[in-house]
């Protein structure tokens, strides 16, 4: 690999760094400061691949990504969080057993989905297909987050993980003007449902409650 594609295999591992660090957090304010730094990090490997590929597309999807879910997201998940100092902060969960619970959860749903699909899956901007690897963790992280988080906020950026993974999934395997369409209607569906609705309704939830009958 180039050097230019080394830094992007090093930025997406990033980027699934940065999931791990929004599981093993507490305050609600910072899990979502991180999240805008994670989308930050999606949309520079977008402009990275742009530059390699000469594809003016990418650089699109990265300013889209920059304004609609780094700025916009962010700072309605911050302007949305209660003022009450009980919910800034959730004490009564044990980050140590949630770290990990999330990885033997993710080492199981990544040995039989990557093992059994994704590995043969080829990639069409990057040389090497493992790097697949890194969306389909997030991925997890962000459904294990939703499921073992009572804060609706706290659930509602696991929601937001999961698309920030789709997102850099399809980066490597599907044509941009396709993902920058999804990435749009996300985003809307973010900030129209999730917020004006979700949040209002309800700002705790009990774990996996809403998949009840």
């Amino acid at each position: 690999m180039s050097i230019i594609y080394t830094i992007i295999y090093l930025i997406t591992a990033l980027i699934t760094i940065s999931g791990f660090y929004i599981q093993g957090n507490k305050y609600i304010r910072s899990m979502a400061m991180t999240q805008g730094f994670q989308s930050l990090l999606i949309a520079i490997v977008s402009f990275m691949l742009g530059f390699v590929l000469k594809e003016y597309t990418f650089f699109i999807l990265g300013i889209l990504v920059i304004i609609l879910r780094m700025f916009l997201v962010t700072y309605f998940l911050i302007n949305k969080i209660p003022k009450n100092k009980s919910y800034l902060y959730e004490s009564k969960i044990s980050i140590t057993y949630l770290l990990i619970m999330d990885l033997i959860f993710i080492i199981i749903s990544i040995f039989i989905v990557y093992s059994i699909s994704f590995i043969y899956i080829k990639t069409t901007t990057f040389p090497v297909s493992n790097i697949l690897l890194f969306p389909l963790l997030l991925f997890f992280q962000g459904l294990f987050l939703i499921a073992s988080r009572r804060r609706t906020m706290a659930q509602v950026l696991g929601y937001i993980e999961e698309e920030n993974s789709l997102i850099l999934l399809g980066v490597f395997i599907l044509p941009v003007p396709i993902i920058i369409e999804s990435s749009v209607f996300l985003d809307v569906l973010i900030l129209v449902v999730i917020f004006s609705v979700i949040s209002i309704e309800k700002p705790v939830h009990e774990k996996m409650e809403e998949l009840r009958g």
